[in-house]
């Protein structure tokens, strides 16, 4: 992997009404014309994503939202996607401006962004503030440009614009209850960026990835691990899929050894040991087979199995399970896909989990399916939910689509526990982790 993917990013969402400054605030944090900038409100329309790298934070994924106030035709929609970006970040930056009083919009959004937990960089860009100094300096400052050569502050400046700042939110009680941090700057400027990234910095993201890793526990320096990826119609040419790429990376990282292996050479491999492997990991569709070939005394998971453990709670995920012995002729099902892969006549969600249900008599099913980021908001018509191992969503969201389904009583399940579940060796599939899921 050249990059690092967009679901092990910590994502940060911009919000504020139209033309607060979000866009130029991006552009300014980025250092790089990132977003579409314009004196015309709502030159954001939607949600507008990129990666990119900015320190100390890292690799990270920014999300530009349209105006809160977007009066449009199209503005409820607009405010929709917002909110469904709001569930998703593990960061959040607020933009005010110092000419502008903050409306029941502001407060409203801020105490959404609260109501979830993210933490939020409250930044307020400084425009008649700036302007007012200029004036009084008989300077002209083209406030469209990031060349921080043409703001010149002095000591006395600054000491004013932080005083200008400090009586904006105490005139402002509720901001300071509902900001994690507060920062303020003229956002066409350069001159406070580092100031305001390092506020930024210093929050502390909601849910990433980093709290725990992918095999934490499970390996040790010099262990043997046998990965078993099978190459089939389904695979990726030339590459490895990235739950296996992460793994093997995640070994290494260990100081243990990653042996890979196609499901039929898995009793070469294992016999050409000198000590059994410290433990076999297959793709969820070699279960069975893989299952018979590796010796009892040799634990057994799959890849999808350990990202649900990585991204989500896996408690919940197997007591799902008990969900699958009641499905009946009629009973709805959503099988929900994390990314939006071309698929091919053998896919798992579409066609192999399908055909694997029929086989164990569950015949007659309703079956629905989703891709990429479409989730229902309401899922308590159906009677099971059978989540992939979501590699390519945030830790955040899969715990949001688990809570979803917990809290509307709608059992939930992905794709290696069902998988391992059918086949009759879900025991040993989680064997590995059942002081966890006991816990």
């Amino acid at each position: 992997m050249e990059q690092t993917p967009k679901a092990n990013r910590v994502h940060i969402g911009f919000f504020g009404r139209c033309n607060a400054g979000k866009s130029t605030l991006i552009n300014m944090l980025t250092d790089q014309p990132v977003s579409l900038v314009s004196d015309v409100a709502g030159t954001t329309t939607d949600p507008v994503s990129k990666s990119m790298e900015i320190l100390p934070l890292g690799p990270v994924v920014i999300t530009d939202t349209a105006g809160i106030d977007d009066t449009t035709e199209l503005g409820a929609l607009r405010m929709e996607k917002t909110e469904e970006v709001v569930k998703k970040i593990n960061l959040a930056v607020y933009v005010l401006r110092t000419d502008e009083e903050p409306t029941s919009d502001d407060m409203h959004w801020l105490g959404l962004l609260k109501q979830n937990n993210v933490p939020v960089a409250l930044f307020i860009n400084e425009i008649n503030d700036i302007n007012a100094i200029n004036a009084e300096n008989e300077e002209k400052v083209e406030l469209n440009t990031t060349n921080t050569d043409k703001v010149e502050l002095n000591t006395a400046d600054k000491e004013k614009l932080e005083s200008n700042t400090s009586a904006y939110i105490k005139s402002h009680k509720g901001l300071s209850d509902l900001a994690t941090v507060i920062g303020s700057a003229d956002f066409t400027s350069n001159v406070k960026r580092l100031e305001l990234l390092d506020l930024l910095g210093g929050l502390t993201p909601l849910d990433v990835e980093e709290e725990q890793t992918l095999l934490q526990g499970l390996v040790e320096e010099g262990d043997a691990i046998i990965l078993v990826c099978p190459i089939d119609s389904a695979a990726p040419k030339g590459r490895l899929i990235l739950p296996q790429v992460q793994t093997i990376r995640e070994i290494l990282d260990y100081k243990g050894l990653a042996l890979v292996c196609q499901t039929e050479e898995l009793p070469s491999m294992i016999n050409s040991l000198t000590h059994p492997p410290k433990m076999v990991i297959c793709d969820s569709q070699a279960f069975d087979r893989v299952d018979e070939l590796t010796p009892h005394t040799i634990p057994l998971t799959s890849f999808s199995i350990l990202m649900a453990r990585f991204k989500g709670k896996l408690q919940d995920l197997v007591a799902g399970v008990n969900a699958i012995k009641d499905l009946k002729p009629g009973s709805k099902v959503l099988i929900s896909e994390g990314c939006t892969h071309r698929r091919q006549c053998d896919d798992i969600g579409t066609v192999k989990i399908p055909n694997l249900l029929k086989k164990q008599g569950h015949t007659d099913l309703q079956l629905e399916f989703t891709s990429g980021g479409a989730f229902p908001k309401d899922v308590s018509q159906y009677d099971l939910i059978i989540h992939c191992g979501a590699c390519m969503l945030t830790r955040r969201e899969v715990l949001r689509r688990i809570e979803c389904a917990v809290v509307q009583g709608t059992p939930i399940v992905n794709y290696g526990v069902l998988i391992a579940a059918l086949h009759g060796i879900l025991e040993r599939a989680i064997s590995p982790f059942i002081d966890e899921i006991k816990g």
